[in-house]
């Protein structure tokens, strides 16, 4: 059976590197450190979730999350921020406007494995 695919999406590409070793013991993570190379691999390809950074220089994340819940075949794949901006009110409208989850940097691996496995139809 093959691993469930997530997209890790962050400027920084220690911290994709970082996500990608503490998950790929159960999922195939691949790293994008910009939006829209992200949002180019999921127009012709599939992923079972999108962790996304915030703050990024080309595309912001809630850019990145509008293309994502603006297309027909990706609206429906969770989407976990994974930020360190820690703003209530960013989070909040962050989860109005259709992100699964938000969570703050640095990085409770617990946490996030948590919410992945929530999110995901076969974790």
């Amino acid at each position: 059976m093959s691993k469930p695919i997530i997209l890790m999406v962050d400027d920084q590409k220690i911290v994709c590197n970082l996500v990608s070793s503490m998950l790929k013991d159960t999922y195939e993570v691949l790293t994008f450190t910009e939006g829209k190379d992200a949002l180019r691999h999921l127009q012709g390809n599939h992923a079972d979730l999108v962790l996304l950074d915030y703050d990024m220089p080309v595309m912001t994340g809630y850019e990145a999350l509008m293309e994502i819940r603006g297309n027909k075949n990706t609206a429906d794949v969770p989407v976990i921020f994974l930020t360190g901006v820690t703003n209530q009110r960013m989070e909040q409208e962050m989860l109005e406007r259709g992100a699964n989850a938000y969570i703050c940097k640095p990085i409770d691996f617990n946490l996030l494995r948590q919410k992945i496995g929530q999110h995901l139809k076969n974790p």
